[in-house]
């Protein structure tokens, strides 16, 4: 390798690497932190989150009959948490926000915990926990300073996969952590993938000990479920199974959606490979072979988003941090040298998270104008609130942030009447039929009142 060029690879150095990824993540940070305090609906999902808040702690229904519009598929640890951290914080919507920020910048510190505790360096560790806010920011940015709580739950579940870690290390009982890993379950219950991998590990290292963190993990499950019936009743099965059709080929095209971590999985496999008999490549290719086939086996079912994912994220990138830090082990490194091998890795990250054509985050910085749509698209979510409130009985709304604020009954939930339709159960009927059907009037809500609105490209159309 040239003098110049050994020259360039001392300047880059691991600090510089660091640097140049946290740059990136604050820069793709600016879009979901921005939008924070506006009425504006990030997705269809926040409206419902806080309902669902406020039924939590208002005296509500948590879990709705099967005969109306609604449904709640998700379980109850996150409302009631959202509901009560709403009454001190102020409205559930943006406390749900703030969170979902605070979990992912948490989950790359608890990310960098973990490559440590797989015996990663430091280098390693900070690398896989800047990467992995950059790439939410950037690439799932829709669910970063979201209400929704995804991120939180994987936040707890990581968090309980940590604790995992430093006890097995420590020779004591994995039964407290698994207790956690159950109770995360109970705040989203798609986060599959680590206690899947903690207990396939288990069994693999020593069958006879895995029994009864095993036993642990399933009464705790079993007895959650129980709690839940007991309180909420029978529907609450009913709302947590609702029937969605699910179609493989919608798997297979899901594969497309791991686009903006392929770079990161391929820099993992090739270290893995290289060291496949190490504890790190054996445990991460368990938990990223566990997340892969987790997040295609989800993506099947129709209306499923990209949260479906994050599994596969997490896991990406603490075997990302390791493949950094051991990049020594592979071929490139050995004819390169080891800062070479980094160096290149850490640039195809960065191209990778900067080969996009968004640019709300620039436009956020540099132009008032369009800082100035923001109050502006605001104002219209007010303004048809305002309609909205002065409409008599029920009404159904497309934002649900709207009719909120309007003061209007959550009684129309758009999930609820696709599955309904989907399945064959509206016997025919549209939205529009069901809608009429249940007495409801309906509100065609202005897109500027939406984020859409203020999607923004270098070229073409957002």
């Amino acid at each position: 390798m040239s003098a110049s060029v050994n020259g360039l690879l001392a300047r880059f150095d691991t600090r510089a690497q660091i640097a140049l990824l946290v740059l990136l993540a604050l820069y793709f940070l600016v879009w979901p932190v921005w939008r924070i305090p506006f009425p504006i609906e990030i997705a269809q999902n926040e409206g419902w989150n806080a309902y669902h808040a406020d039924a939590a702690v208002g005296g509500g229904v948590l879990y709705p009959s099967p005969d109306t519009l609604i449904v709640n598929n998700y379980p109850p640890l996150s409302f009631y948490a959202l509901g009560y951290l709403g009454k001190i914080f102020g409205d559930p919507l943006y406390v749900g926000r703030v969170l979902s920020l605070l979990a992912t910048l948490g989950l790359g510190v608890l990310i960098a915990r973990v490559v440590r505790q797989l015996g990663g360096g430091s280098g390693g560790a900070a690398i896989a926990g800047v990467w992995f806010v950059a790439t939410m920011a950037r690439s799932y940015g829709r669910f970063v300073g979201m209400n929704d709580p995804q991120l939180a739950g994987e936040f707890i579940m990581v968090a309980a996969l940590s604790w995992f870690l430093a006890r097995d290390k420590a020779g004591k009982p994995s039964e407290l952590p698994i207790l956690l890993m159950a109770l995360a379950g109970f705040w989203k219950h798609n986060i599959v993938a680590v206690p899947a991998t903690v207990l396939a590990w288990l069994w693999l290292r020593d069958g006879r000990r895995a029994l009864r963190p095993t036993v642990v993990g399933a009464a705790a499950a079993i007895a959650g479920l129980a709690i839940c019936v007991a309180v909420y009743g029978d529907v609450f099965v009913a709302n947590l199974l609702t029937p969605r059709p699910t179609r493989l080929m919608r798997a297979i095209s899901g594969i497309g959606r791991s686009q903006w971590i392929i770079p990161a999985l391929a820099i993992w496999a090739i270290w893995a490979w290289s060291e496949r008999k190490t504890f790190a490549a054996r445990f991460t290719a368990l938990y990223v072979g566990i997340a892969f086939v987790a997040y295609l086996a989800q993506w099947t079912g129709e209306d499923i988003l990209d949260n479906a994912q994050f599994d596969l994220v997490i896991a990406t990138a603490i075997g990302l941090g390791i493949a950094f830090d051991r990049a020594g082990a592979t071929a490139f490194a050995r004819r390169f040298g080891i800062p070479a091998a980094r160096a290149v890795v850490v640039l195809i990250l960065a191209l990778r998270l900067v080969a996009t054509v968004r640019i709300e985050p620039f436009l956020i910085l540099f132009d008032s104008a369009y800082r100035a749509e923001f109050y502006a698209h605001a104002q219209v979510a007010r303004a048809e609130a305002a309609r909205v409130a002065a409409i008599p009985g029920p009404v159904a709304c497309d934002n649900k942030i709207v009719c909120r604020m309007a003061g209007k009954p959550f009684v129309y939930d758009d999930f609820r009447a696709d599955m309904l339709i989907m399945t064959g159960v509206a016997k025919g009927l549209d939205a529009q039929g069901l809608i009429r059907q249940h007495g409801l009037i309906y509100f065609q809500n202005d897109p500027r009142g939406g984020i859409e609105s203020l999607h923004r490209v270098l070229i073409g159309k957002p």
